[in-house]
């Protein structure tokens, strides 16, 4: 989604960025800018703010917060903001089928959704990892709902977050022998595979 770009002016190039962080809520480090017109009387900008330069400074903070070895690859593309992941201490974000992964995930957002109107999602992964997770949720998937026919009941899985529940969901959504459900409350939550019709 493209941002509003927004319009500044001052007596050199440096007020011009004040008055833009200023107006934009932002680090000078957050915003992008181009000077339209630079005279006598200042200069005009014109300013926004880049959603890959909020979330790196947010990333590497917390990075350093959390003393992990962490370091992140960021791209914008038209469907996502993609991270790409590495370090000594990404085996730290994927423990628990990437619970930490999926946690730190749903934070960039929020970040995101508090500093910009509309953007794109933000999908974070490493080393491949969603892919090598998402076939083993798969198999995972199929082998509760073998068991669930084969028990004529419900079989229950997890907890997991979101991002694993929707997975799991949709890897059993065609099969017409079984139905799925999250159960509980919060962000972790079970998943029941039953058969279909089973109540």
């Amino acid at each position: 989604m493209e941002q509003t770009d927004h319009r500044f002016r001052g007596g050199n190039l440096d007020e011009s960025l004040t008055a833009a962080c200023t107006g934009l809520r932002a680090h000078v480090g957050e915003i992008q800018y181009e000077i339209l017109e630079e005279d006598r009387d200042g200069v005009e900008i014109e300013a926004r703010v880049d959603p890959v330069a909020v979330l790196g400074l947010f990333l590497s903070e917390t990075f350093k917060a959390g003393d992990l070895d962490l370091q992140v690859r960021l791209s914008d593309g038209p469907e996502a903001l993609g991270g790409d992941l590495c370090g000594g201490d990404f085996r730290v974000l994927t423990a628990g089928l990437g619970k930490g992964l999926d946690a730190l995930q749903y934070l960039c957002n929020r970040v995101l959704n508090r500093r910009l109107q509309d953007h794109v999602p933000v999908h974070l992964d490493g080393e491949g990892y969603k892919e090598r997770r998402a076939v083993k949720l798969q198999d995972e998937a199929e082998s509760a709902a073998d068991s669930a026919m084969q028990q004529r009941g419900a079989v229950t899985l997890g907890p997991y977050t979101p991002a694993v529940r929707r997975e799991i969901h949709l890897a059993l959504a065609d099969d017409p022998d079984v139905e799925t459900f999250s159960d509980g409350e919060g962000f972790l939550k079970r998943i029941v595979v039953r058969p279909l019709g089973r109540r």
